[in-house]
This record gives C-alpha cells, structure tokens and sequence, in this order.
C-alpha cells in the first residue's frame, strides 16, 4: 500500500466512521411510582417499573428507534421512546421491571455495545438495615399535661405516647409496603398492645420524618412495660418503662424552694421570696417541687392550707393537682385575694397528710428589750425560706 495512503485512513476514521456512530454522552436512572416518574438511585423494589435515559450524540444515520436496545441480564428491551435534545443531541429512554438486584445494562445500537450503565436496586434487607432510628422517647399523659418519663405512677395516667425521628440515606417510601408499628409490652400481663404507625406522602418522600404512636391501653398497675418499634420484621429499638405505685413515688416528693406568686391590677404575675403585698391584688405561695425517683412522673393531688394563730384556717383550704417528675417544677396551688389573708400567717403544703413545706407571709419577728436590761423572747415562729432570705438580707447590709 503506498505510504500516502496512511494519513488519509486515519483521517477517515476520525472523522468519517466515528462520526457515522453513535456516542453516549450521559445516563440517568430512575424509576416509576404511581404515575410519577422519579431520577433517583438506587430503584426501591416497591417501584412500578425501572427507567432509564440516555443522552447520545446521533448522526443523521443512527436516529431510529428501532436500532437502540437494553440488555439486561435475563432480558432484553426495545427503546421505548427517541425524541431530540439540541442540536445532534437526542435522548433515547427504556422502560423495564424492577431487577431482582442490582445489574449492569448495555446499552446497544444495531447489537453494538454503546454504553454500560448500572442500575442499582433497593432491596428490602438493604432499605431495612440502612434504616435508623434516633430519638426515641415515651412520653405520659396525665390530663391535660405530658412529660416525657423512663418510670411513672400508673394512678391517674391516662396513656402513652412513643415518638422517635426516622432517617434513611434514601427516600421513606418502601416504609408504605413494609409498615411501621410500635409494640407496648405489660410484662406483668403479657399483653401486647400493638399501634400502627402511617406515613403522608410528604413524610414518604423524604429521607427524614418524625413519627408518633399511641398506646391502645394504658398502664394500670404495678409493673414493667417494653416499647418497641418495628419497620417489616426488624426490630429498630425497644426501651423499658417502669410503672411504679404511688405510696413509692409520693415519699420522694419533696420542696427545694419556698415564694410567693403576686398578681398586680395589670394582670402581669411576678414570684418574690419575701411577700410584699403592696400593689397586689392576689397573692398565692409558690413551691418548687420535686421528686427522688429517676426519670420518673406522677400527677399528685396536694393540699394548701392557710395558718391562723398556728392553727389551719378551713376558709383557705385548696386542692390541685401538678405533675412532678425528677427535675423542678414550679407549682403555685392558689392564688386569694389580699382581703382573703387578714390574721393567716402562712401556708403548709400537705401531700397525702405529709407536710412537705410552708410559706410564711410574716416577717421575722424581733426580740424586745426590757426595762431591766434583758429582752422578751419573741414568740414561736415557724423558719421558711422566706426568713432564710431576709436574714441574709440582715447579715448583708449590717457587713457593708
């Protein structure tokens, strides 16, 4: 062959063979569900159908249909549509079901290999163990109030709530297939009580949702209880409540600070240590309370009295109810109005006829001098915080 022939051979097949074929430029899988096309990977196994397209770069030549394939493993599919991008550019598109697993596609015009594109699929042993669960809690409902407790007085308890914070690397809807459900366990009765847990479209189509579940029954006795989330057959979490009885709990409850709650003409409401009434309409004792019992809650019903000359005053005699738990919770039982007040000196608070604390509206009284030299002893007087406050109030100003 003569050597000029060389340069124009290789000159043909830059320009004139390759151009002549078709070249992928991009791939993008995704999949069907429910009418909607999404472009996402990998392809839950839950899906409608697989998809899959590809840009090319097509001469005049190559722009039929019928001349581009996927072949798959196990089958081989026709282009399910060809439509124009810009320019030389087209997109070709296949529709096909759902692999078993993952698989490698070849892409083909005429039987010729143009690309090989993964299609990666979501199996439910893989959705499952890429599934999380984070913070799960178990909150108690007394009333109208919840707390979110590890231990509780079943008295008075008027249901469970668990919630928790579902993640996944990849979108939550295979959860609609799979199901979701929380299992609350009474270990004393072997009874299960099982709530389903449902997901809205918009929590299904994201990686992250909060989810919630209430318990059918409620705790009635003595005992330990099991809360475990469940997505399919996995087991996520479980975490253990305890159910404890009320005498237990109510010996631990105790008072951490003594105030008082003072309510003016405006409506506005301010706590004081040492009661100072002028400008209050209404005045009532405040207490922080709380209990020894870790993690634990209880809606207790106390008894605020009035004290007049040492002895309990019926006329102001309330009950309420507060829920304590482990941390301080400011309780404030009553508030009376400052006529109400004439001749009471304080108020005890009672839980179940125990005298947790009280709070005295007197000040400290002093002792008198005498004529002789000597003083009076000042009458009896019950030490509060109150007094604790202004005797370092004293001690303050007499150092300065």
């Amino acid at each position: 062959m003569p050597q000029w022939t060389t340069p124009w051979l290789a000159w043909a097949r830059d320009n004139l063979f390759r151009r002549a074929r078709p070249r992928a430029v991009a791939a993008s899988v995704g999949f069907e569900r429910a009418g909607v096309t999404r472009w996402e990977s990998p392809v839950p196994w839950t899906a409608d159908a697989a998809v899959l397209d590809v840009l090319l770069r097509l001469p005049l030549s190559a722009r039929r249909k019928t001349d581009f394939a996927l072949r798959l493993p196990n089958a081989t599919f026709s282009a399910d549509a060809l439509k124009p991008d810009s320019d030389d550019r087209f997109r070709v598109s296949f529709r096909f079901p759902v692999p078993a697993d993952t698989v490698h596609g070849d892409v083909l015009w005429n039987g010729r290999v143009l690309a090989t594109v993964p299609v990666h699929v979501l199996t439910p042993d893989r959705f499952l163990t890429s599934l999380s669960l984070t913070s799960a809690t178990v909150t108690a409902r007394f009333g109208a109030g919840t707390v979110a407790a590890t231990a509780l007085v079943p008295d008075r308890c008027d249901g469970l709530l668990a919630t928790a914070v579902l993640r996944c690397p990849t979108a939550l809807a295979p959860l609609a297939e799979l199901g979701l459900r929380v299992v609350f366990h009474d270990a004393l009765s072997g009874h299960d009580f099982v709530a389903p847990v449902s997901l809205g479209a918009a929590q299904l189509a994201r990686t992250e949702a909060v989810v919630a579940a209430v318990c059918p029954g409620a705790p009635r006795h003595a005992s330990a209880w099991w809360v475990t989330w469940v997505a399919g057959e996995r087991t996520l979490t479980s975490q253990r409540i305890h159910a404890i009885a009320a005498s237990r709990f109510d010996a631990g409850v105790r008072v951490l600070e003594t105030r008082f709650a003072l309510l003016d003409a405006t409506g506005a409401v301010r706590t004081t240590k040492v009661p100072v009434l002028g400008g209050a309409e209404r005045v009532g004792p405040c207490f922080v309370l709380c209990g020894s019992e870790p993690g634990a809650a209880a809606l207790c019903r106390f008894e605020i009295t009035g004290m007049v000359n040492g002895l309990p005053d019926p006329a102001t005699r309330r009950e309420a109810d507060a829920i304590v738990t482990d941390g301080p919770t400011v309780f404030v039982p009553a508030l009376f109005d400052v006529g109400e007040l004439t001749g009471v000196s304080g108020f005890e608070l009672h839980l179940n006829g125990r005298l947790l604390g009280s709070a005295s509206l007197r000040p400290v009284p002093a002792a008198r001098l005498t004529g002789e030299g000597g003083f009076a002893p000042p009458p009896e007087f019950a030490w509060s915080a109150a007094a604790d406050h202004e005797l370092a109030d004293r001690l303050k100003r007499l150092s300065g």
